[in-house]
């Protein structure tokens, strides 16, 4: 057994690129290792901003050998009346190398098929490594490719050199005209130079020694860890920012973190003007003090060793220092515009070049807000609702927004709150957003929960209706996201509301300028949104059905109805009511749909289940306006008796017409009973008492 070092050294790669090149590389050697036959004791990808590397321990030496059997033609295919191979076994023993005396018989389902024992030796690695790597290398993907020279050959960045080593071998491999070596490159200012690797087993320390730290997750502790000792001695605490943490190791390959002040006049702007370019222009993290306000103070991460560090810090200070002047300026300007003069501009901004502008659009926000708020019964917040969503995206023609669109929403809350149009509306317009992205928060505020939601439907109904609905992985207007925090709204904030009837007042609103036969469509977007929260809720996927199907949009009701059927599946009561209701069901199908008629009873069994119907219905209709859908399914899955009863003693299906019809009548009762809470007959496990 041998080691396995596999480095590609490349010009920078994009940050952003590196975790799924990384995620990439450890899947597909893992299954070509596999595919290949080899095993090993552990695989280790390692890289940094200049490099990709695969480390392999304890590969094994030789492929292992591979015996099995190859399914050929039937007996009665394979060999003539006289017992002579024909022209179609003939043809399967080339393709696998035997003769045809090496075949041998089997029974499959009653049929005799041949079949061919082929044994293949397993391969030295030696032999296999080389055109496994090359597989390997070309095999992974990347959002943008380069091509370089005259190579036909693309790859995310130029390949400048190549370690290929088997134990301490050089494997010969070449990729894009680079032939491999054992000759590494360290740090691009403070190594020196070439790294001679006598072996994979050296490989991490050698690096290390000329200032590269090849190992991802040693990185990422490295720098949480200075981090976290800078902070404490600032008596201060970073932003818990995961995302610019990884950002930020896949942009150094010797992390230092350092830390540096700004001028304690800048706290003067808003929380959000300063952090903004702080993380996404300079991938610095700010500081807070324990109260969560701002400290004058940021840290940052270089590439590169402590020699120097006051330079570098001065230097990152400045940068900051000019970045934040710029916000201050953008910032203070912007606070010279009303939110109404800001506004008015978007009469120029294209919202889609089907759809019209931005003004347009939030014309029709403020009419579907407002429509919204009646609906929800919040009639005291009209007004409201209406001044938020009159200048909800009025902060997109701020100079702020132009600079750092990250903070749409954000800002108009900080303009509106300066300009006096109250909490209310300036709290609505940051929320609007909401949410952002997956597990972000949601709107809290009645103006913040309205504008929201229009937004969103706006969004969905203008799109889709004019015809650029979204496409397997294509959703280039985020109508699924959009969509999602709709529903999610609508749950967590209790929405007792069919939604069905805002996407046809959406629509409405559009007038001729998309298909108002779009309706149908979107409802259905809805429908497998809330599929999707059910499902990530841990609701099985036969109780989604159960509850889906009735093609409600008052996803509130849903999920009451859902948890109301999960709830009564832990009792025991719960295959009483399925098999009840589904044996009542099954024959109900054949119900012409007549009237019940009360005189046409006839035997006791029918009397019992006509009585016991009285009640249940009585209680049902006391119970469902109040959501109550629990105590309805335990209150129908006390029929179990009567059903069961009524259906072993009585013929239904019998020859009077009449009374046939009324007999499914009264099983017709059973099952409506329990349909305004779920189909019971889409419930497949099913478990009887």
């Amino acid at each position: 057994m041998k080691d396995l070092l596999l480095e590609i050294g490349t010009e920078e790669i994009p940050s952003r690129f590196m975790p799924d090149i990384m995620r990439q590389l450890e899947e597909r050697s893992r299954s070509l290792f596999s595919e290949e036959r080899l095993s090993f004791e552990s695989l280790q990808v390692l890289g940094t901003p200049r490099r990709l590397a695969l480390l392999v321990r304890g590969l094994a030496g030789r492929q292992e050998d591979l015996n099995r059997e190859v399914k050929g033609p039937s007996r009665k295919a394979a060999f003539d009346e006289q017992g002579s191979p024909t022209k179609a076994v003939l043809g399967f023993c080339r393709g696998q190398g035997i003769d045809p005396s090496a075949l041998v018989l089997k029974d499959l389902d009653g049929t005799e098929y041949v079949f061919a024992r082929v044994s293949e030796e397993g391969r030295s690695a030696s032999e296999v490594l080389p055109d496994l790597l090359q597989r390997l290398v070309w095999s992974l993907g990347f959002p943008k490719n380069m091509r370089w020279g005259s190579l036909e050959q693309t790859f995310v960045r130029p390949i400048r050199w190549l370690v290929a080593l088997h134990g301490s071998d050089v494997m010969a491999l070449e990729l894009a005209g680079v032939r491999a070596g054992r000759t590494s490159r360290g740090h691009r200012f403070l190594g020196s130079g070439s790294v001679e690797i006598g072996s994979p087993g050296e490989y991490e320390n050698l690096m290390e020694e000329t200032f590269v730290v090849v190992d991802p997750h040693r990185r990422r502790r490295m720098i949480s860890e200075q981090l976290d000792e800078l902070a404490a001695g600032e008596s201060g605490v970073r932003d818990d920012d995961p995302d610019l943490l990884e950002e930020v190791v896949w942009l150094v390959e010797y992390p230092t973190a350092f830390v540096g002040s700004l001028e304690p006049d800048f706290l003067e702007l808003p929380r959000e003007a300063i952090i903004t370019p702080m993380k996404l222009q300079q991938k610095y993290f700010p500081l807070s003090g324990p109260d969560g306000s701002l400290l004058p103070r940021f840290m940052g991460v270089r590439n590169g060793d402590k020699n120097g560090l006051d330079t570098v810090v001065r230097g990152n200070q400045k940068v900051l220092s000019a970045r934040l002047e710029d916000a201050r300026f953008f910032y203070t300007e912007d606070l010279k515009v009303p939110l109404s003069r800001m506004t008015e501009k978007l009469d120029r901004v294209v919202f889609q070049e089907k759809l019209g502008t931005f003004g347009e659009k939030v014309k029709r926000i403020g009419g579907l807000a407002v429509f919204l708020a009646g609906k929800l019964g919040l009639e005291e917040h009209r007004d409201s609702v209406a001044a938020c969503a009159a200048v909800c995206k009025g902060d997109l023609t701020s100079q702020m927004v132009y600079e750092f669109p990250e903070l749409q929403g954000i800002m108009g809350e900080y303009y509106a709150r300066a300009q006096g149009l109250g909490e209310a509306v300036a709290r609505g317009i940051r929320e609007h957003y909401m949410p952002r992205f997956a597990g972000d928060s949601l709107p809290e505020s009645p103006e913040g929960i309205c504008v929201a939601i229009a937004d969103k439907m706006d969004s969905i109904a203008g799109i889709m209706g004019a015809g650029m609905k979204p496409t397997g992985s294509q959703d280039p207007y985020a109508l699924r996201r959009a969509a999602q925090g709709i529903v999610s709204m609508a749950v967590a904030r209790e929405l007792n509301l069919d939604f069905g009837v805002l996407v046809e007042e959406a629509v409405r609103l559009y007038g001729d300028r998309i298909s108002a036969g779009v309706t149908g469509d979107i409802r259905e977007f809805f429908l497998q949104r809330m599929r999707n929260i059910l499902e990530e809720a841990g609701f099985t996927y036969d109780q989604v059905d159960a509850v889906v199907e009735s093609g409600s949009l008052n996803f509130h009701d849903t999920m009451l109805r859902a948890r109301a059927l999960r709830e009564l599946s832990l009792e025991g009561r719960f295959g009483e009511l399925v098999t009840g209701v589904t044996r009542a069901a099954n024959l109900s199908r054949k119900s012409p749909g007549v009237l019940f008629r009360k005189e046409l009873l006839r035997e006791p069994a029918e009397e019992g289940l006509h009585g016991a119907l009285d009640t249940a219905e009585k209680k049902v209709r006391e119970l469902l306006p109040d959501q109550r859908y629990l105590e309805v399914l335990q209150v129908v899955s006390g029929l179990r008796p009567e059903i069961d009863r009524y259906l072993e003693e009585i013929m239904v299906m019998v020859d009077d017409e009449a009374l046939r019809n009324n007999r499914l009548a009264l099983l017709d009762r059973v099952v409506n009973l329990v349909r305004p809470v779920a189909d019971l007959s889409r419930i497949v496990s099913r478990s009887d008492s």
